[in-house]
């Protein structure tokens, strides 16, 4: 597959001997995470998000001809950036030229500006989590934002961790009050025996 010749506003992303091949690997031009998958003499630049939860896909791995995100194994083919699973899910795949006299992977920086400006990316990445920030706020951890916001007013009073350190277990798997009081109440009746 040849990809378009980039013009004058063309960045270096990698260096091609480098990349491993089929191995994702990371890089950051115009405030856009990217993803880079090295398969034959070919080079595929995608957007390095997930859209499942915004995970980075460098962190993923490559499984037959698809990228699987290392955090749920949501997929996207790495040749063309479109989900085998859910073909209406896609990452944006950037122009991207080999240039193997250089030894070095070049994007259009002009294509990636548009992309950010069309999609502004709401990572801030001095901030707590920051590169890994969780933006979505789900079922299971309904509470990201508030906990990242305890974490950042409390990092100067109260050292690294913040005001708090709670995570590990999605709020949806914690039992709840009723659940409890139901659990306790069926137990005092079997120790009572039957009335």
């Amino acid at each position: 597959m040849q990809m378009p010749t980039l013009g004058a506003a063309r960045v270096k992303v990698a260096t091609w001997s480098d990349l491993e091949d089929r191995s994702p690997a990371y890089a950051l031009v115009a405030g856009v995470d990217l993803v880079l998958i090295r398969f034959d003499d070919q080079v595929s630049v995608m957007f390095g998000r997930c859209h499942h939860r915004g995970a980075l896909l460098a962190d993923g791995r490559v499984e037959g001809p698809n990228l699987i995100c290392g955090v749920h194994g949501w997929d996207y083919r790495y040749d063309t950036g479109v989900s085998e699973y859910n073909n209406d899910e896609a990452l944006h795949r950037f122009s991207a030229e080999v240039d193997v006299e250089e030894d070095a992977v070049w994007v259009d920086e002009s294509e990636v500006e548009a992309f950010a400006e069309a999609h502004p990316q709401p990572y801030r990445r001095d901030d707590y989590l920051g590169l890994y920030q969780d933006i979505h706020a789900t079922p299971e951890e309904p509470y990201n934002g508030y906990i990242q916001s305890l974490a950042r007013d409390g990092l100067s009073r109260v050292g690294h961790h913040g005001a708090v350190s709670a995570m590990g277990v999605a709020l949806t798997d914690l039992p709840r009050w009723d659940d409890i009081h139901r659990s306790a109440s069926l137990r005092s009746r079997r120790a009572c025996g039957p009335d």
